[in-house]
């Protein structure tokens, strides 16, 4: 048990330790020391918390039967686009969804196929246990498609970006909300002809979502209720919707 004066230890996925960083700071009571510890993806800040080890576990998809067992608190913060972007050396605007499926099969091997420059694609990936693997799957690629082996899987999140960042003709896939917060100067591409956008996730046009939420325990403490209440606060979301993470509904 967490004993009052403590710092809150925070960890867990690294798609949503940004949104709670933005959270965090913009958070008045100057008495909360938020600790941002190692991010240890979204099953280990569930175990984090279930443990004793953490008092806010960062989690960017829904939890498992099992987690929800576990007697934890899930918060839902943000619902956040999943955006496919371009390194800015392939200036198009935007993909088919079956383009998407066609390009992660190894069906196009350059981006003048696809209206594009005279340049070899580079398709950078990301374990299918990863949560933006995951949504990719459920909203565009379908979940028996087979990636080719010529793609580059990538671990974590920022590895992705740094990715799309430097390596010229790549294509790949990450946080709308930390792209626009993190004025990423990449390519980000409509899908199906829809720019992603807070906006056309609160009116529903642009589909590829995941949750961004945070599990704390039944009983963390006053000091942690009383964030989460102003984390889902109306100031919040004004300010998360200011720096590309679209609300909760």
């Amino acid at each position: 048990m967490r004993k009052p004066g403590e710092p809150v230890r925070v960890s867990g996925s690294g798609t949503c330790l940004p949104l709670l960083r933005i959270l965090t700071a913009g958070y008045s009571d100057t008495t909360a020391d938020f600790v941002y510890l190692p991010g240890l993806h979204s099953g280990g800040g569930i175990k984090g918390v279930a443990n004793g080890d953490l008092e806010i576990g960062a989690v960017s998809r829904q939890l498992t039967a099992e987690e929800a067992k576990l007697g934890l608190r899930y918060t839902l913060l943000s619902r956040d686009g999943l955006v496919i972007a371009t390194h800015p050396s392939v200036p198009i605007e935007g993909l088919t969804s079956q383009q998407v499926r066609d390009i992660y099969q190894g069906k196009y091997a350059n981006w003048r196929e696809l209206g594009g420059p005279d340049l070899p694609i580079t398709i950078l990936d990301r374990n299918e246990d990863e949560s933006a693997k995951i949504i990719l799957r459920e909203y565009v690629l379908g979940k028996d498609l087979k990636i080719t082996p010529k793609a580059v899987n990538l671990y974590y999140e920022p590895d992705m970006i740094e990715g799309l960042q430097s390596t010229v003709g790549a294509i790949g896939y990450f946080s709308l909300g930390y792209g626009i917060s993190q004025e990423i100067p990449v390519n980000m591409l409509k899908l199906d002809g829809v720019a992603p956008s807070v906006a056309a996730i609160e009116d529903g046009t642009y589909k590829v979502i995941r949750p961004l939420g945070v599990v704390t325990a039944e009983d963390a403490g006053e000091q942690i209720d009383e964030f989460l209440a102003w984390a889902t606060s109306a100031k919040a979301v004004e300010l998360i919707k200011s720096r590309g993470f679209a609300p909760a509904k």
